[in-house]
């Protein structure tokens, strides 16, 4: 590693002084497992992060050290644009969970690594406390056949029990599937080219519009998991809930039931997204580039406010699986209310105007009818912008993604978006067959201006 990319007085050193110490012996064994036999990346962050949290217990790690002194980054590299260090923390905090419960379950100390921080913390492992012996006259009761009530709640309780875990495996394999597809997606984009979405790039007067604003682009793609951790608890979460440290286990501490707590958890270590919405996130990048304008893509779970507020971003999903969208609806016309508890679902057009609607509720018969509202606000810090692309659905979403990108704008939008003095606009559309399959479904119900 070059020394232009090493952090001054940042070498963790004195090796001997951790001979002997079983905290270091831990780390030894656990990089030495089968579990991390092929991440050396996760290795080396796991060692350097270790010797710290022992040698300098006090002495904060940051991102920008582990980037540079570790995974090679250069020095200016920015933890704002990106995620790098909390990705490759995340799988170690993943792996860490792994090695615990299989080669490192007889471990006498637990290292863990605290969403938040990313120096290691040593947990002696508490004794088993045995059961107290059960006097003859108990187990004369105990050994007495159940009743029948008994015997069919024990039935109901194995039901449910089975229930859950079929629950869980079945978001298993959409993790799995969303992930495989996340990754097809990806390669499709880095290795074809469409005369599409060039095409567009240089005549849509949508895309000419955001190429407009000076700075690079962050897309951030929605939070599926978040989205099922609200539905399973039947109830709406607030930003500040969402981007807590102990997020999602506040969440699990309102279920008693053990095995709804282990799907959270589950839903909590994963970062998926939807197969829709990770494809426009994709085609957002791909056409944004072809219009020469830079971009990234990041996980909504992974955001701070901070980086909402420097540049362009474009947000994709409604409240509930991209909960940063509540930060804009001081912004906003037309809201987007999808409510758990009371189960309602639509959107309140805060200032109606003549012939407009007070509400509209998206409609799923034979025939789908759904709405969307398209939005370029500013953002927080009132340095760039930010474009909310907020459905009924994931299928909305896409669907008018696609529009916008690609499909026939009506006249109106087109107007609206080639005038000068135009800065901020709301375009709130309603289309039918929202599954993405005809961009000309689409029509403009109602818009804003500035």
């Amino acid at each position: 590693m070059s020394a232009r990319t090493q952090i001054p007085g940042k070498h963790v050193t004195g090796d001997e002084l951790l001979d002997g110490d079983r905290r270091w012996e831990l780390v030894q064994r656990i990089v030495a497992s089968e579990e991390f036999q092929r991440a050396s990346q996760l290795r080396n962050i796991l060692v350097y992060a270790s010797k710290l949290a022992i040698l300098r217990p006090n002495e904060p790690l940051s991102e920008y050290e582990v980037a540079c002194n570790i995974l090679g980054r250069r020095a200016e590299f920015n933890p704002a644009t990106d995620n790098i260090v909390r990705a490759q923390f995340s799988n170690l905090r993943h792996k860490l969970a792994h090695y615990f419960e299989t080669e490192g379950i007889n471990e006498p100390l637990i290292l863990s690594i605290p969403k938040g921080i990313y120096l290691p913390v040593f947990t002696p492992v508490q004794p088993k406390i045995e059961a107290p012996a059960v006097f003859e006259p108990e187990a004369r009761e105990a050994a007495k056949p159940p009743t029948e009530e008994a015997s069919a709640s024990l039935a109901r309780a194995q039901v449910a029990k089975r229930n859950w875990r079929l629950w869980a495996l079945g978001i298993s394999l959409v993790f799995n599937g969303a992930l495989i597809v996340l990754m097809l997606v990806w390669h499709r984009n880095q290795t074809m080219e469409t005369p599409k979405s060039q095409g567009t790039a240089f005549e849509n007067p949508f895309v000419q519009f955001l190429a407009r604003s000076e700075g690079e682009v962050m897309i951030v793609a929605p939070d599926t998991s978040a989205a099922l951790i609200q539905a399973m608890l039947g109830n709406n979460l607030s930003i500040s809930d969402y981007i807590r440290e102990d997020f999602p286990q506040q969440q699990m501490a309102m279920v008693k039931d053990r095995a709804m707590r282990n799907v959270i958890q589950g839903l909590g270590d994963f970062r998926t997204t939807s197969i829709e919405e990770a494809i426009i996130a994709f085609d957002f990048q791909n056409t944004l580039q072809r219009a020469g304008v830079h971009s990234s893509i990041r996980y909504a779970r992974d955001l701070h406010v901070r980086d909402l507020s420097q540049g362009n971003s474009i947000l994709i999903g409604g409240p509930n699986s991209d909960l940063w969208v509540s930060l804009f609806d001081d912004q906003v016309n037309f809201r987007h209310v999808d409510n758990l508890i009371q189960k309602t679902h639509f959107f309140q057009n805060m200032h109606p105007t003549a012939g407009e609607q007070a509400q509209y509720i998206n409609i799923y018969s034979k025939q789908n009818v759904g709405y969307v509202d398209v939005a370029f606000v500013q953002n927080p810090s009132r340095s760039g912008y930010v474009l909310l692309i907020n459905g009924a659905d994931k299928q909305a979403n896409e669907a008018a993604a696609r529009f916008m990108l690609h499909g026939r704008l009506p006249t109106e939008i087109t107007s609206i978006l080639s005038r000068k003095d135009v800065h901020k606009f709301e375009f709130f559309l309603r289309g039918k067959h929202l599954d993405g399959e005809d961009d000309d479904s689409f029509e403009l119900v109602a818009y804003r201006l500035n």
